[in-house]
């Protein structure tokens, strides 16, 4: 029955009480013992405290003292209540008594929680294999700058190199004056991972207010770099520190070696102690450290300190620091540069600006090596060959920038210096350990910028240029500037700490990819002050071009001849003056006037002699400069000046005369014109519109075509098939250079063809219709004309006489007459059909002639109460229905109101009467009249106009032409204003209406609400602005007297001129190699975007697209209907991961746009990281660093996809390797991590082979050779010696066997310890695990020693009755000779067997039973060493004592002399009655099956012992459960397992198995595989967390406590449990593996502590998947709370003492009574006895001279006690 979960718990939680106790010392006087007494303060106050005290230190009332803690903080009854278990107190005069002896404090560093979260930050940012004690060094350095950081003085800071070993064994110590540690701070100054961060919450630490270079000495950062540089200097570190304001001095030692002992001990590794003294104190000092008696002594009168003393140092160490003194010193004069020289650094220039206040930083070191050698002390100040000095002070000129990060991402200060070529070599300064030039970096990305953390060197992070200053991105605005100008340039970036570094402050984590991204701002730094005006880029292209024509000295100017002015240079003011020299010295080489020269990157390039060189300025003689310019005298006499960079360097004199010969032989001479159809056109002839002209392309528009050159044919030109625009035309047919399409070279024009003719109209063919009136009504005549075109819709005149034909349906037509005049043809009337045109009229309705009403009846019948619905219409002559203005109709019923509709619109309506009401007399009917055909009256009216205002008219001043009129459509210019707007208003008369404040006040205008009174009195309306984007169509109107009168338009936006061109990307990344998905969009757009159409389809051939690395190849241009251009086949073969820049050109018009290029498709594996080779391992050893290897592309990129298995392979398989995992996907990083924990083999070579597989396709990987070594110390082997002749006789003893253990390598081990060795003896065949060495022994028999039966035989019971059964004694019996050990022994002897009968009890007159034969001996024949026995029975009324025990004899005698062998005995019991014969022989029998069961019982409770032995017990008793919550859910979960028998042995769980008929769950560990150690969560990957989780996951197997065997029960519990994960709640659950496999990563099954279940394929939710309650289930148990032990260990102490006590008062018992005993008067009166004997003794001894007085005292004393 498994514990109840609650029972447990319920008992664990009446033991939670815990006591606190604190530590107090009594410093009050000097002369008292200095030892502290424990106070136990649980459930005290202040108040008890002090009572305690006084009564523990005896302090009387009447005295005076405080209580403070060791940084002397006085208590009160707050600070006691916050008081810590452990805490050490003073009890002082007062607060600032200084100590009178040094005292010791209890402290605990336990490393903080960062150790665990932050643990591979170390690990992931590497450090770049930095070895220099320089780093180290620096991380204490950090912390006695924070630490000196508000000194109002000059902050010190002391690097000692003790290595003089006449004082001492051999340290480092680095001191500060800065602020100092209380016991508190240097107590978490031990704690690993205690970060300034972690010490906000209680030392409300400040961030720093910025400064300058962001020199904030605020950089003792993580609180894990002064644990790491001490103990990686040696093993002992000493803290000595005193506190400003307070007297203490406190020290802390920390020791590898006492580690070491703690952990040996199963101490509490993380405590130790803190040393409280006075300063000066050092009475503690040992001899070896005397060194330090100094430092202390030098404590007095210091205000606050710190010295870090490390001691223990390795030699390697040692010797470095000893042998680069200079190269160590320099790297630290190089990290803190800005610290120690200010924010301008070291410039050690004359003139050079320095800060109005120097920085006050001592940074002193001192080496001292030798007794009798000078020590040598270097300020860091006076290094001036660190590389920022070199930087600075080799720097020409300067250009300082910002950039911000984004929100939140931190500024960065930069500066970027020019480093000047010289007059012959490169002034950019070298590094001094390396030869190497720095900026040499052809095949790789430069890295320009080193990066200051806090205004601290951060070494392992360099940055290269930005986009703005690089030239890949200037190419364009800086044609000028010399390449090599970009390879001059040094930078720094000063960051603060809103960028991350690694903990060892080697590299930044974010840093270059946050200055990268888009949103980061970089501006232009000019005298300190941030300028927001300029651009960045243009900015820092000026600037390098200004450094490379002021300070480059690149290029030798030799043979000056004059200075002139040149009038072909545009701009005036550099017309003069210009020198003239006869040659230069460049790169080494030397060009002359007349020499032959090529031009590189000019349109054409040219070949030609060198006229002349020309260098802008006033010289007279030879100089240096940047640049200049070369004149060429190039074919044909042309002469073009161009830079002196455009001659190409490579080019030889061979190559430019060849080339020179080959241009001159291809120039045309003549240009013949042929008309291949016949056809030839002569100069000056007039032609018909469409008159075919040769075969010539047709174009509408005077221009220049180039013809391709066709083979047999020349140059072939397209027929032009229709000349159709009238007017005069110049065909000119140029001969142009392909490459320019120019119509000249070398200054001579190439041969051309002019021909000149017109064009004029041609025959009538088609007809337009003039304008006119688009209504027509019925009876009206009117005309058309007609307008006369040729086919190509020119006016031309008819050359015939025609009459129009008329068709028409529905009307009758008629014309009187029509005419021609010149181009216009009229005709009278409808419809007209000419030459297949056709013109559709549309006629309206004539004036009002008749009213018609419906219905037609004369009378109508209507009941009473009803309404009378007529439908009228009004008709024109014709009979249609007509509309026109003001057509009401009226109708009266006598008697009734009248009705009216209006007609207007539609010429019909209805007119509906009142409900008609009347008195009906007798039912009859009663007749109305309905008046439906009153007659019209006509009267003539003159209407005079109003002068009220009826029309309003709107215009623009700054167009005349410009009127706005009602309901039209305007287009404007999209984003444009419409300025200048006016209004007038004017009555019926169309008189204009004088304006007044009062009409204004009624204008309304619909598109703003800020309307001024004073510009509508003066008719001026508010400017309009138009919508920015085509399309976004909009109404105005504007209005007087609310709409009354208005006048509204709308305004259509058009797009402006194009602005620029438009790219949009399909998709913004792009892998490297492959193909951008999708087209890419090229669209001339304005200022706001809008598409402007005015790419024509011919835009394709001259559109190009640029970017480093892309393959131009497979790029295609296509042309769109919706006036845009298609791009496809953008594809980069090469360059850097990361944004590339894609530059789109048409025309006038670039585009960049940014596009991501990642890396391409996995094609090869890279091993990053190994052990160094060559590489041997010995057998069946692990290689402890890993090997890692990175999945790349093809150009070795990195490549980060997840899908891409690697698998360990070796070569020849002969090698086994035991890893964590064979086979893995790579992580997010595209890496790969193998750790090889064995590997066994034979010896010789083998491969590791690294293979990838995507897709089903192989992935190349490396391979690592490697030797296997033989292990000498590992034992492979046992070569056993003995004698083999020797012959194995049962019971005998083994002869000596010799034992050898035999290593891999093949020979003998003698380290091993003899006891490891062990013998086993199997019978048959061994079972279980098969031993390194097996002997097969044959076990012979010994000497034949007696006669015995081959089976055990019962005890026969016989009687002298007449049935055979009852007197037979035995049958069926065999005795055979055997040894001692019953084993057959006799095979070669014979003879005879004599069987005689005996009493049991050796009387000799008893009477015996006689033999069958009635003999009393039979004699049985021996062969072979045994004798066969088919039946012995006794005689039928034998003789015999009734009840008797006799013996078979079974005595043998054998041929053989000098054997002696023992005879069988066989008791038996003899009756003469039947019945007791019978009864006795049932007795027999059940005694026999008795003795047979017991021994099947021992050896059955034998076998059990056995299997106790190999049982780890049920499942559920092999684990113990802290959480309720956990231990039910867990418990749920494997309640199918949870009475599961553990055996260690399969044959123990076969066999209770079938003990248990099947029934019992069994489990063997031996049958059990599970993976070794404990692997990551599964959002862990390479120690670092793929997602922050929530829910507080955990493995579930990891909340099991194990009392026993915690192997055994982690082998099961992985079984069983598995994966399974344990989480908060079902939400988090479902998050954490969408997560995961988001990540694709498998997910194993989650349970909640609320009792639901996420199976492994994401199942949840149901019955089944939902625990039951917690009292229906077998649950874990609970463990014993920690107090429950405390108080078992006290109870034995308790009963110990009770013992004690009891044995003491037995004692004291005893010796009370042996008091009473002696003072009981039997004793007295033997002592009166003793007395007199005593007496009578003297008197005899004096008579014999004899004195024995002390011998017999003692004797008889020895006697009395006895009694």
């Amino acid at each position: 029955m498994l514990t109840s979960a609650s029972q447990c718990r319920s008992a664990a939680a009446s033991l939670q009480q815990g006591e606190k106790k604190i530590r107090v010392y009594d410093l009050r006087l000097e002369t008292e013992a200095k030892t502290f007494k424990l106070f136990k303060i649980a459930g005290r106050d202040f108040n008890d405290f002090l009572q305690a005290l006084h009564k523990v230190f005896g302090i009387p009332s009447s005295e005076t003292f405080v209580v403070a803690t060791t940084d002397r903080i006085v208590l009160d009854f707050d600070r006691f209540k916050e008081l810590q278990d452990g805490t050490t107190l003073y009890l002082l005069q007062h607060e600032h008594q200084v100590l009178p002896t040094a005292t010791v404090e209890n402290i605990s560093f336990m490393p903080h929680y960062d150790t665990l979260i932050k643990g591979g930050t170390y690990e992931y940012y590497a450090s770049e294999n930095k070895e220099s004690l320089a780093y180290p060094l620096a991380e204490l350095i950090d912390n006695s700058l924070s630490a000196t950081a508000k000194n109002t003085g000059t902050r010190i800071i002391e690097i000692r190199m003790q290595f003089d070993e006449s004082l001492g064994k051999p340290a480092v110590i680095v001191l500060d004056n800065g602020r100092g540690m209380t016991t508190k701070q240097l107590n978490k100054w031990a704690v690993y991972r205690h970060s300034k961060f972690t010490k906000e919450t209680e030392e409300d630490y400040v961030r720093p207010d910025p400064v300058p270079r962001s020199l904030n000495s605020d950089i003792s950062y993580f609180g894990v770099g002064g644990k790491q540089a001490v103990f990686h200097f040696g093993n002992v570190v000493r803290m000595i520190s005193k506190p400003v304001g307070l007297p203490d001095v406190h020290e802390l030692v920390l020791s590898e070696e006492e580690f070491e002992r703690k952990e040996k001990n199963k101490e509490d590794i993380y405590s130790t102690t803190i040393l409280n003294r006075k300063p000066g104190d050092f009475s503690h000092v040992s001899e070896d450290e005397r060194f330090l008696r100094t430092i202390i002594d030098e404590e007095r009168g210091k205000e606050s300190f710190t010295a870090v003393v490390i001691t223990g140092l390795k030699e390697k160490h040692i010797s470095f620091l000893k042998e680069n003194f200079d190269a160590w010193t320099r790297h630290l004069a190089h990290i803190y540069h800005y610290y120690i020289h200010g924010i301008n650094g070291n410039d050690l220039r004359q003139g050079s600006k320095k800060t109005a206040q120097q920085p006050t930083i001592d940074i002193q070191i001192t080496l001292r090596e030798k007794p009798n050698k000078c020590p040598r002390v270097l300020n860091l100040r006076e290094v001036d060959d660190d590389m920022q000095t070199l930087y600075i002070n080799s720097a020409a000129d300067t250009f300082e920038f910002k950039a911000s990060a984004g929100p939140g991402g931190g500024t960065v200060e930069g500066v970027l210096r020019y480093h000047p070529f010289l007059y012959d070599k490169e002034t950019y300064p070298k590094y001094p350990e390396d030869p190497k030039d720095p900026k040499d970096t052809c095949n790789e990305e430069r890295k320009i910028f080193e990066c200051f953390w806090n205004g601290r060197l951060i070494p392992g992070t360099k940055v290269a240029e930005f986009d703005w200053c690089s030239r890949k991105h200037n190419s364009r605005t800086a044609l000028d500037i010399p390449p090599e100008c970009y390879r001059r340039l040094s930078g720094v970036l000063f960051t603060d700490d809103n960028f991350q570094v690694t903990t060892n402050k080697m590299t930044f984590m974010d840093l270059e990819l946050k200055l990268k991204n888009n949103q980061t701002i970089f501006s232009l730094v000019q005298n300190g002050q941030k300028s927001f005006r300029g651009n960045i880029q243009k900015e820092f292209t000026q600037w390098l071009r200004t450094c490379n024509e002021n300070f480059d000295k690149q290029i030798k100017f030799v043979g000056f001849k004059e200075i002139k002015t040149r009038t072909d240079v545009p701009t005036k003011k550099m017309q003069h003056p210009w020198a003239v020299f006869s040659a230069i010295e460049w790169g080494g080489k030397t060009y002359k006037t007349g020499q032959l020269v090529k031009t590189h990157n000019t349109n054409p390039i040219l070949y030609g002699k060198v006229v002349q060189f020309l260098l802008y300025g006033n010289f007279d003689g030879d100089v240096y400069a940047t640049g200049g310019q070369v004149e060429p005298k190039a074919l044909w006499d042309m002469t073009k000046i161009v830079p002196i960079s455009k001659i190409d360097k490579t080019a030889t004199d061979e190559a430019i005369k060849k080339n020179i010969d080959s241009d001159s032989e291809k120039l045309p001479d003549k240009l013949n014109v042929e008309w291949p159809n016949g056809n030839p056109l002569q100069n000056n002839d007039i032609l018909s519109a469409g008159t075919t002209l040769g075969k010539i392309l047709q174009y509408k528009e005077l221009a220049a075509y180039v013809a391709p050159h066709l083979v047999n044919t020349g140059f072939w030109f397209k027929k032009m098939d229709h000349l159709t625009e009238l007017g005069k035309y110049t065909l000119n047919l140029n001969t142009v250079v392909h490459e320019t399409n120019a119509v000249s070279f070398g200054g001579r024009a190439l041969p051309k063809f002019t021909l000149k003719f017109t064009i004029k109209e041609g025959e009538a063919a088609s007809f337009d219709i003039s304008a006119m009136s688009p209504t027509l009504r019925v009876g009206v005549p009117f005309d058309i004309p007609l307008q006369i075109k040729d086919g190509y819709g020119h006016s031309t005149t008819l050359t015939s006489k025609l009459r129009p034909e008329l068709k028409c349906c529905g009307l009758d037509l008629s014309y009187e007459t029509f005419s021609s005049s010149g181009t216009t043809f009229t005709i009278k009337n409808f419809f007209l059909i000419f030459l297949n045109v056709s013109l559709i009229l549309c006629c309206f309705s004539g004036i009002p002639h008749s009213l018609h009403v419906k219905p037609e009846e004369t009378s109508i019948d209507v009941e009473n109460g009803d309404q009378v619905t007529f439908h009228v219409e009004i008709h024109d002559e014709a009979g249609n229905i007509t509309a026109n203005p003001k057509q009401i109709v009226r109708c009266e019923v006598k008697g009734f109101p009248p009705v009216v509709t209006d007609c207007s619109s539609t010429g019909a309506g209805q007119l509906v009467t009142k409900p008609i009401n009347l008195k009906i007399i007798k039912g009859e009917q009663q007749d109305l009249k309905s008046y439906k055909n009153i007659p019209l009256v006509i009267k003539g009216l003159r209407v005079l106009p109003s002068t009220r205002v009826s029309v309003m008219e709107l215009y623009s001043q700054d167009n005349e032409n410009l009127v706005l009129r009602n309901s039209e459509k305007i287009e404007w210019i999209a984003g444009g204003l419409l300025e200048n707007l006016f209004y007038k208003l004017y009555d019926e008369a169309d008189r204009e209406v004088p304006l007044t404040a009062e009409i204004a006040s009624m204008i309304k205008v619909n598109w703003t609400g800020d309307v001024f009174l004073e510009d509508l009195v003066q008719g001026k309306l508010p400017d309009l602005q138009v919508p920015k984007r085509v399309g976004e169509q909009r109404f105005y109107q504007v209005s007087y007297q609310d709409q009354s009168v208005s006048v509204s338009f709308t305004i259509v936006p058009r797009p402006d001129e194009p602005e620029r061109l438009n790219v949009a990307l399909p998709q913004t990344t792009v892998k490297l190699g492959e193909i951008l998905s999708g087209n890419i969009s090229l669209e001339l757009v304005d200022q706001f975007d809008n598409l402007t159409k005015t790419l024509t389809p011919t835009c394709v051939n001259h559109i190009k697209v640029e970017a480093e690395g892309l393959d131009k190849s497979a790029i295609t241009f296509k042309w769109q209907s919706s006036c845009a251009a298609m791009v496809t086949g953008i594809r980069f073969e090469s360059g850097s991961l990361g944004p590339r820049e894609l530059r789109f050109s048409y025309s006038d018009f670039v585009e960049r746009v940014s596009i991501k290029v990642t890396a391409g498709l996995p094609a090869q594996l890279k091993l990053i990281s190994a052990p160094e080779q060559p590489l041997q391992v010995l057998n069946d050893h692990g290689i402890s660093k890993p090997f890692v290897v990175q999945l790349c592309d093809d150009w070795g990129n990195p490549s980060p996809d997840q899908r891409v298995v690697v698998d360990l392979k070796t070569s020849p398989p002969g090698l086994t390797v035991k890893t964590n995992v064979i086979s893995q996907p790579v992580n997010a990083e595209g890496k790969a991590s193998f750790v090889v924990n064995g590997l066994s083999g034979p010896k010789g070579c083998y491969q590791l082979q690294f293979k990838g597989s995507f897709n089903k396709k192989p992935i190349p990987g490396p391979s690592v050779s490697l030797t296997v070594l033989p292990d000498p110390k590992k034992p492979v082997s046992l070569s056993v010696e003995y004698d083999t002749s020797v012959k194995f006789f049962a019971g005998s003893k083994f002869p000596v066997f010799s034992v050898t253990v035999v290593s891999d390598e093949g020979s003998p081990i003698t380290t091993f310890n003899p006891a490891a060795v062990a013998m086993f003896i199997w019978d048959g065949v061994s079972s279980g695990k098969k031993p390194p060495e097996r002997i097969r022994i044959n076990v012979v028999a010994n000497q034949p020693v007696k006669l015995g039966p081959v089976s055990q035989t019962p005890t026969p019971v016989v009687s002298y009755s007449k049935d055979i059964a009852s007197r037979t004694l035995v049958e069926n019996m065999t005795l055979k000779i055997m040894d001692l050990y019953g084993n057959p022994a006799g095979e070669d002897l014979g003879g005879k067997v004599i069987i005689t009968i005996k009493s049991s009890d050796g009387e000799r007159n008893k009477s015996f039973p006689l033999f069958e034969t009635g003999a009393s001996s039979l004699a049985i024949n021996l062969v072979e060493g045994k004798a066969h026995i088919p039946r012995l029975a006794i005689r039928e009324n034998s003789p015999g004592d009734n009840s008797s025990t006799y013996v078979l004899v079974f005595k043998p005698e054998v041929y053989a002399h000098l054997i002696t062998l023992a005879a069988f005995e066989l008791p038996f019991l003899f009756y003469n009655d039947a019945q007791n014969q019978q009864k006795m022989s049932e007795l027999t029998r059940k005694k026999d099956e008795l003795s047979s069961a017991i021994e099947k019982y021992n050896e059955t409770l034998r076998t059990y012992e056995e299997l106790l032995k190999l049982l780890t017990g049920k499942v559920g008793h092999l684990a113990v459960v802290q959480d309720d919550a956990a231990a039910w859910v867990i418990s749920w979960h494997i309640r199918g397992d949870m009475d599961c028998v553990i055996t260690k042995t399969t044959e123990a769980a076969q066999r209770i198995y079938r003990d248990t008929q099947g029934r019992q769950q069994v489990m063997a560990l031996d049958s059990v595989l599970v993976s070794p150690g404990n692997r990551p969560l599964p959002h862990i990957r390479n120690g670092y967390p793929l997602f922050e989780p929530h829910g507080n996951p955990v493995y579930a197997r990891e909340l099991l406590i194990y009392p026993c065997d915690p192997e055994s029960c982690d082998i099961v519990f992985k079984n069983i449990l598995g994966d399974t994960i344990l989480i908060d709640d079902l939400d988090s659950a479902n998050n954490y593996r969408r997560a995961v496999v988001q990540n694709r990563i498998q997910c194993p099954t989650i349970l909640t502590r609320q009792g639901d279940r996420v199976s492994g394929r994401g199942k949840f939710g149901g019955a089944q998947n939902r625990a039951p309650p917690m009292a229906t289930l077998h649950m874990f148990g609970a463990p014993l709370p920690q107090q429950y032990h405390s108080l078992m260990e006290q109870i034995e102490l308790l009963r110990q003492y009770c013992s004690a006590v009891s044995k003491r008062e037995e004692i004291e018992r005893e010796r009370d009574d042996h008091v009473k005993k002696i003072a009981s008067p039997d004793v007295q009166q033997k002592e009166k006895d003793l007395e007199d004997k005593k007496r009578q003794l003297r008197e005899i001894e004096k008579e014999l001279g004899m004195l024995f007085e002390k011998g017999v005292d003692d004797f008889i004393l020895i006697l009395l006690n006895f009694n």
